[in-house]
């Protein structure tokens, strides 16, 4: 195999089911390994090559460790692993920033402070040019759409069986805040409107 970096410097032995033989990697490591395995190709080096594989995929383009490379993987993640269907479901990445990270970068630029997030400015649309922006958490968590099963029509407020009540929430400062549980759904929305009110009045 013109790829393979491995060298024969002992006899073929038959091992049990196996034939076996040793081996010097382009490396320098030398192993002993299933001489069928490394003529067939499956066996190309002493295990160093799947390294620097898995390495240079990393380290493609030289940006694999950038904060914004991070968001971009796991914006592509969102809108193609089916474990977050239920929220991204409806939601896509354009086309250009799919295929290219650089072009994803110079249309949307660096993140303005380590701990900037990446919003749709429009949550319904996609990700695309002129709907995406860098912002806080907190500012984020009020432009979320409703999540997708929320049955109530009202963001912050959802049934708690466990309590048999209406329960009020909201996301600030990084965290989420329990505002109460109520009998009535009227005043689990009050709740609400109050806790926007104070939480995000700024």
């Amino acid at each position: 195999m013109t790829d393979s970096r491995l060298t024969l410097i002992s006899d073929v032995q038959k091992v049990g089911r196996r034939y076996l033989a040793t081996y010097r990697c382009e490396c320098g490591n030398e192993k002993r390994l299933d001489a069928h395995k490394v003529l067939s190709g499956h066996t190309r080096s002493c295990g160093c090559l799947a390294k620097d594989l898995v390495r240079a995929r990393q380290t493609k383009h030289g940006h694999y460790y950038e904060p914004e490379h991070q968001v971009w993987r796991n914006m592509l993640k969102r809108c193609s692993d089916t474990r977050f269907q239920q929220w991204y479901g409806d939601i896509e990445v354009c086309r250009q920033w799919v295929s290219s990270y650089e072009t994803f970068l110079s249309d949307v630029g660096r993140k303005p402070s380590p701990d900037a997030t990446l919003d749709r400015i429009d949550p319904k649309g996609n990700y695309e040019p002129g709907n995406v922006r860098w912002t806080t958490r907190t500012v984020q968590s009020r432009n979320t759409k409703n999540h997708n099963t929320n049955k109530t029509g009202a963001r912050g407020v959802s049934w708690s069986k466990a309590k048999n009540k209406w329960r009020a929430a909201i996301y600030a400062d990084s965290q989420q805040k329990h505002l109460g549980y109520f009998e009535s759904f009227d005043d689990a929305v009050k709740a609400r409107q109050l806790g926007e009110e104070k939480y995000w009045r700024n």
